[in-house]
């Protein structure tokens, strides 16, 4: 491949990731696209379960969208940059399996901390081909919220689960056998692609819209699908006033035949919401297993005004504001 046409390529991947220019040109391999897919099924639907977490354990304001700086996709593994040391214990806090005395079980069953290293901490699924990399931290920052879980759980009188061997407890058995399995399973692994695609691609919610907060949440089904219909996915992008929305950039990039998801606009829902279909843009695949529904917001926070804004918000205000300016072309 020619020099400039690997030089697009990364840059077009940045783009999607939000690594530097030197990050994504190392990822490119010839026999790979751009941005390569989850390799196996058992990385893909951890990788869903990885997103469906993420979006779950974002409750604040964030600098970057869902406080994730860039993800870095490779086939058999992906890596997840944290903004902070707060979004750092949201979400280990969040994923961590522990087991509440009537039975039920939080976070994801089966997950366990394979290692920790200078990079960051490593976690994959116990019995399983799955890896995901939380970094952005130091090592003893991840360790510390490891403690502090402990700690919380124990205050509690639960049972923290991720410490025992390396295979599934008794209890993640169970409750795996009780809530994940049959139809819901099938609905579920068969939107896995779109899940573990966006994860793969969470930067885009930051390179190319100016929204002062990007959050988001697995939505119920809704009205123009047979059964369950597809696994939904709801994204908010709020702006402030008198900021441009930037919808088509947006669905363009995750329309993309090369760099993007195999969907498209799903015109068939157009006329069930006629009065949204400004800024409410559904985006399914062909055979409707997944759902992406993009809302566009208007609403002025004021701990992100930089006029008004608290101390502990001055700095993400102005990484905020920092990026609304350049994306909406004020520089």
């Amino acid at each position: 491949m020619r020099r400039d046409q690997i030089s697009k390529r990364a840059e077009r991947r940045s783009l999607y990731t939000n690594e530097t220019y030197t990050q994504a040109r190392s990822a490119l391999r010839p026999d790979q696209p751009p941005i390569p897919p989850a390799e196996g099924d058992e990385q893909r639907h951890f990788e869903a379960d990885l997103f469906d977490q993420v979006l779950e354990s974002h409750t604040d304001f964030t600098e970057c969208a869902f406080g994730i700086r860039r993800v870095q996709p490779q086939p058999t593994a992906i890596e997840l940059t944290v903004e902070s040391d707060q979004r750092a214990g949201r979400l280990l806090s969040r994923i961590l399996p522990s087991y509440e005395p009537d039975g039920e079980v939080h976070g994801m069953p089966g997950l366990r901390i394979r290692q920790y290293t200078q990079r960051g901490i490593e976690i994959h699924v116990a019995g399983r081909r799955t890896s995901a990399w939380l970094t952005g931290v130091p090592s003893k920052v991840w360790k510390r919220h490891e403690l502090f879980a402990l700690e919380h759980l124990s205050e509690m009188g639960w049972r923290p689960l991720w410490r025992g061997p390396q295979e599934w407890s008794g209890e993640e058995l169970a409750f795996e056998q009780r809530w994940n399995t049959g139809t819901w399973n099938q609905f579920w692994q068969a939107g896995a692609w779109c899940s573990s695609g966006l994860l793969r691609r969470l930067g885009i919610f930051q390179t190319t819209t100016p929204a002062d907060a990007v959050t988001g949440y697995r939505g119920l089904g809704i009205n123009g699908y047979e059964g369950l219909g597809p696994v939904r996915w709801c994204i908010d992008l709020i702006h402030r006033s008198g900021i441009p929305y930037r919808r088509e950039p947006l669905v363009a990039a995750l329309t993309d035949p090369e760099l993007g998801l195999p969907v498209a606009p799903a015109r068939h829902l157009d006329a069930i919401y006629t009065e949204q279909t400004e800024n409410c843009i559904r985006l399914d695949d062909e055979i409707c297993t997944g759902l992406i529904e993009l809302r566009f917001q208007t609403f002025n926070y004021p701990s992100l005004q930089l006029s008004s804004c608290p101390p502990e918000y001055q700095k993400i205000a102005e990484g905020i504001e920092r990026r609304i300016e350049v994306l909406a072309g004020r520089r």
